[in-house]
């Protein structure tokens, strides 16, 4: 008489494949959570925001209010962390304004004090490009503050459409 033999409920060919799509789902949610967080994405305005963009990435925050159109080029500016030095952050060095009527400019002024974690300041840029003619005119619609790697974020962007 022979030994009946019992046969596993799953083969193993079927544990691999399942083995394989829990590695390659969990993966593809971690890749996708990582690059959210890592890309520095900008924030769309609402009613609450008014004229504040805000860009998550590299465990800094920044956000970059304008002050509006009469005030002229001139943005706050609030950097917050929990893991790193943020005082080490000139964007006076690390941040340009580009309009969409092709001009590009350096900030000329960068006042924030030191905060270590938490950092507020305003950040100027000129009023007026070296031929005498507003940065932001008439013709002006979009304007784009860029800031350059902060915590391994290579560009940020904050838009306002005029």
């Amino acid at each position: 008489m022979k030994a009946e033999t019992k046969k596993p409920l799953v083969t193993r060919p079927v544990w691999i494949v399942v083995i394989v799509l829990i590695v390659v789902g969990t993966g593809l949610v971690l890749w996708m959570l990582t690059t959210s967080r890592t890309t520095g994405s900008t924030s769309t305005p609402t009613e609450a925001s008014g004229m504040t963009r805000t860009s998550e990435g590299g465990q800094v925050t920044i956000k970059v209010t304008w002050q509006g159109r009469n005030a002229g080029p001139v943005f706050k500016v609030e950097m917050d962390t929990h893991s790193i030095d943020l005082d080490s952050y000139d964007l006076r060095q690390l941040a340009v304004l580009r309009t969409d009527q092709g001009q590009e400019m350096q900030p000329n002024g960068w006042n924030a004090p030191a905060g270590g974690h938490h950092r507020t300041g305003t950040l100027t840029f000129p009023a007026t490009t070296a031929s005498g003619t507003p940065v932001i005119g008439p013709n002006t619609h979009t304007i784009e503050v860029m800031i350059r790697n902060v915590s391994s974020i290579p560009e940020r962007s904050f838009q306002w459409t005029l």
